[in-house]
C-alpha cells in the first residue's frame, strides 16, 4: 500500500536529514518521499541512494500551502502525509496509520498524537490518550490536528487542497474543512516529535499583522460553518476583533465584534 509523504523546506536543508530519514527508516516500506524545496537560495542536494526520494524544485518561493499542495499533486500513493523539514516521525507511524485506515473504510482521516520537544529536549504530548474528537469539537478548538500526525486518503486532498491565499494557520483552516466534510477519526497512537525549540525561523512565531490578515482569511472560508452557531461567532469573531485591535483596525474590529453578539 504506497503512501505519500511530502515535505517542504525553504533555505533549512541542514534540518532535512532527520525528517527524511525517520520517512525511509518506517517499518512500513512501500513509501514515496517527496521533498518540496520552495525556492531555496541554494538547491537542495540530498545524498541519498534510496528511489524513494525525490526532490521537486521550486525555482521561485510559492509559500507553504502551495508547495504542500504541488508535492501532493506529484503524488502516486493511496495515502498521504507530511511532515515538517525540523519534525520527525516515529518508526511505526506510517505502518500504524495504514493499518487503521485499512481496517476502517469508512474512515477518511485518521491523526494521533505527537510530542513537544523543546529546546532542553524534555517532551509533554500535544493530546491525551484520552482526547475525544469530533467534527465540532475540532472547530471550537481551532483546529487539534497537527499536520505530522495525520494520514488521509487522497480523494480528502483531491477535494480540499491548501488555501494559497494564506501564510498562517493553512492547517487549521485545511483540517478544519476536511472535518466538516469527511469522516475522521482518532487514534492515540504516537506519531511524530514536534520540535519547539525556539528557533527564530520556526514558523509559529508570533507576528500580529500576519495573524490579523490571515485569521481574518480563516474566518471568511469557515462563515458557513461559524454563522450558524451563536457560540462559534463569538469564539472566531471575537477572536478576529482582537487581532484587528491589536493591529488599529477599528472597523474590522468593530464588524467582527458585532458579529460576535
Amino acid at each position: 500500500m504506497l503512501v505519500s509523504v511530502i515535505i517542504t523546506t525553504k533555505n533549512r536543508e541542514h534540518l532535512l536529514p532527520r525528517a527524511v530519514e525517520s520517512v525511509l527508516s518506517q517499518t512500513h516500506k512501500e513509501i514515496e518521499l517527496i521533498v518540496v524545496d520552495d525556492g531555496s537560495t541554494k538547491p537542495v542536494t540530498l545524498n541519498y541512494s534510496d528511489p524513494r526520494l525525490r526532490v521537486l524544485r521550486n525555482d521561485l518561493c510559492v509559500g507553504l500551502p502551495e508547495a504542500r499542495n504541488r508535492g501532493f499533486r506529484a503524488a502516486q500513493g493511496k495515502y498521504f502525509a507530511m511532515l515538517d523539514d525540523d519534525d520527525f516521525y516515529f518508526p511505526e507511524k506510517i505502518a500504524s496509520q495504514v493499518a487503521y485506515l485499512e481496517s476502517h473504510p469508512d474512515i477518511d482521516l485518521v491523526f494521533g498524537r505527537v510530542a513537544v520537544e523543546d529546546a532542553d529536549k524534555n517532551r509533554r504530548y500535544y493530546l491525551g490518550a484520552d482526547h475525544v474528537h469530533n467534527s465540532d469539537i475540532n472547530l471550537r478548538a481551532f483546529n487539534l490536528i497537527h499536520p505530522a500526525a495525520a494520514m488521509f486518503k487522497r480523494e480528502v486532498f483531491d477535494r480540499i487542497p491548501f488555501n494559497t491565499d494564506l501564510k498562517k494557520y493553512e492547517d487549521t483552516l485545511f483540517f478544519i474543512q476536511i472535518c466538516q466534510t469527511f469522516q475522521t477519526a482518532y487514534d492515540p497512537i504516537d506519531t511524530a516529535v514536534w520540535m519547539q525549540d525556539g528557533r527564530p525561523d520556526q514558523l509559529t512565531r508570533v507576528y500580529f499583522k500576519r495573524n490579523f490578515d490571515n485569521f481574518r482569511i480563516v474566518c471568511r472560508e469557515l462563515a458557513p460553518f461559524v454563522d450558524v452557531d451563536r457560540g462559534l461567532r463569538r469564539l472566531y469573531y471575537g477572536r478576529l476583533g482582537f487581532q484587528a485591535i491589536r493591529c488599529f483596525r477599528l472597523d474590522v474590529a468593530i464588524c467582527a465584534l458585532f458579529k460576535a453578539v
